[in-house]
């Protein structure tokens, strides 16, 4: 059993039963979308399917039972977002993340990875969808950059880029992403000295050979 009865890592019958009784006495909707989000969340970073499939129904629950929660909501919309992604049930993943992208541009991207947007983009490359490419361009080349934090996510938004430059035939820009991703994929210092592994750039040879043959090296 976890410390917090909201953060079980493993499921079972117990611990269901154990899980719903205390929601049922939390007070308020906004504490008991809090408490189903963030134990959805703890089930879906695990590695056992059956597990994070409990968690996506935690997460799906919070978007049905607690629409008036908007935070809640629109975190479990892009958690189930990201985790269809990368799963590769894209169709899935779309659906969430335009939800969340929709909040961007109505309203704010605070409360949120800031990255839906790209990996919408991520998306429609992955799927191959020619009509929706624009619509992509613009979600990378508008991207606000100072939301980024760490080098891992810079390359990840440089990498997504020149990919998707390439494919539009867009070299000159493809080729000016490639170059930056290169660069970020260089640094092997940490964002922060207390957190050895927080921000680096983690890339394989292949990446590097794509990103080279982009960037004309």
């Amino acid at each position: 059993m976890a410390t917090d009865w909201y953060r079980n890592k493993t499921w079972d019958t117990n611990t269901l039963t154990d899980f719903e009784s205390r929601l049922k006495r939390a007070r308020g909707t906004f504490h008991k979308a809090q408490y189903l989000k963030i134990q959805g969340l703890e089930l879906l970073d695990t590695t056992d399917f059956e597990t994070q499939e409990i968690g996506v129904k935690l997460l799906l629950r919070v978007i049905r039972e607690y629409s008036m929660e908007e935070m809640e909501v629109i975190q479990s919309h892009e958690a189930l977002g990201y985790y269809y992604l990368e799963i590769g049930n894209f169709e899935k993943a779309e659906f969430h993340l335009r939800i969340v992208v929709e909040r961007y541009n109505n309203k704010t991207r605070n409360g949120t990875s800031w990255m839906a947007d790209l990996k919408l983009a991520e998306v429609i490359l992955k799927t191959n969808q020619p009509g929706k490419l624009d619509e992509a361009h613009n979600y990378v080349s508008n991207f606000p950059l100072n939301g980024l934090s760490f080098n891992n996510q810079r390359f990840y938004h440089s990498e997504l880029a020149a990919i998707l430059c390439e494919k539009m035939n867009k070299k000159s820009e493809a080729k000016e992403y490639a170059t930056k991703a290169l660069e970020y994929s260089k640094i092997t210092t940490p964002d922060f000295a207390r957190h050895k592994t927080l921000g680096l750039v983690k890339v394989t040879d292949e990446q590097i050979k794509r990103l080279k043959k982009i960037a004309g090296r």
